[in-house]
């Protein structure tokens, strides 16, 4: 079991470089970059972090085929695992928050992720890549250095049924987005598992990694309220697939999206958010007291003992830092097993 942590990367820069090294001082066993909206740079940022730590791995958690060519990523992986001595992942996902601003459309994502994950392996592997895909598409590509390894980890961040299909079929590791419930957990590894097995692949070679939005505050309502917006997010973009996580939209919040035409816009979702309730929001992310948050992290691992990682997404309450929360996470929270410094 590893215990990792994501930062938004919305903090300025030394404050994100001294979070990653304390991180890695707590015992935390990654660092995930978020690769969202407008924020700092992805790779620039685990460049620097690549060079203040020693021991987590790394990685963008996650980057996506439209905003960031796959044969970019490639390169930039290939990179930070050199800076970084060989401790360079990749996180995958469709993306979306950014695609408005950048003028990109959000087309077949399945298919836009499969070919990713060709000519970045591809290209990592020391090959001339062609790819004529429906989204991604490379001509001749080929690397102009050697890269220290070609298996570098490749994982797929997702909710969605094909998506999480495709992660089974193809990817080291799938990164299972803000889920935080058995039902929807049930869900999500029988989608893994179904194309695991549709390609011929044991389920159990595939990294499974819990990704979940977190306060750990001594206030309950204040570490709900810290994660509200986020949960709104994941709300609107699971839409498709609520019936598979047993989770009910709420009727005022759809009501205020309604409104908005559904907008992402972050003001417009957290004002809505406000009127989500308690169930919605647990059923998104991990909030609460430190003995709630390891009631319902040790539920969720002793029922799916698939988990092999479990990341947080530090979000502080009220009197908070980001700091504080990611402190009482691997101090009070996380299982004793591995918050102990150091890979178990």
């Amino acid at each position: 079991m590893r215990i990792g942590v994501a930062l938004p990367l919305e903090a300025p820069v030394a404050e994100l470089l001294e979070l990653a090294g304390e991180a890695e001082r707590l015992g935390y066993d990654a660092v995930w970059c978020n690769d969202d909206r407008l924020q700092h740079d992805v790779v620039a940022m685990l460049a620097a972090i690549a060079q203040r730590t020693r021991r987590v791995l790394l990685g963008p958690g996650v980057t996506n085929p439209y905003s960031r060519h796959a044969a970019l990523i490639a390169t930039a992986v290939a990179t930070l695992d050199e800076l970084s001595g060989g401790r360079a992942r990749v996180g995958l996902g469709a993306g979306g928050t950014n695609h408005r601003a950048l003028g990109v459309r959000r087309e077949a994502p399945a298919a836009a992720l499969r070919e990713a994950v060709a000519v970045i392996r591809g290209l990592l592997a020391g090959e001339r890549v062609t790819v004529e895909g429906r989204v991604v598409h490379a001509h001749e590509a080929r690397l102009d250095f050697v890269p220290s390894r070609a298996d570098l980890p490749v994982f797929i961040g997702a909710r969605g049924p094909r998506v999480l299909e495709l992660a089974g079929e193809v990817a080291d590791g799938v990164i299972v987005g803000n889920i935080a419930t058995q039902a929807g957990w049930s869900y999500a590894l029988a989608r893994v598992e179904a194309g695991a097995r549709g390609a011929g692949r044991d389920p159990a070679s595939v990294e499974v990694c819990a990704w979940l939005y977190t306060c750990v505050a001594e206030d309950p309502e204040a570490a709900r309220d810290a994660i509200r917006p986020m949960v709104g997010t994941s709300l609107i973009t699971s839409r498709p697939i609520l019936a598979e996580l047993e989770v009910e939209m709420p009727s005022a919040f759809a009501a205020a999206m309604e409104r908005a035409d559904w907008s992402l816009d972050r003001d417009v979702v957290g004002e809505a958010a406000r009127t989500l309730p308690v169930e919605v929001i647990d059923a998104f992310g991990l909030a609460g007291t430190p003995e709630d948050c390891r009631a319902r992290l040790g539920g969720l691992l002793d029922a799916f003992p698939q988990i092999s990682e479990v990341a947080i997404v530090p979000f502080p309450g009220a009197g908070q830092d980001t700091l504080d929360v990611i402190t009482r996470f691997i101090d009070e929270v996380a299982p004793r097993t591995v918050a102990s410094g150091g890979p178990v």
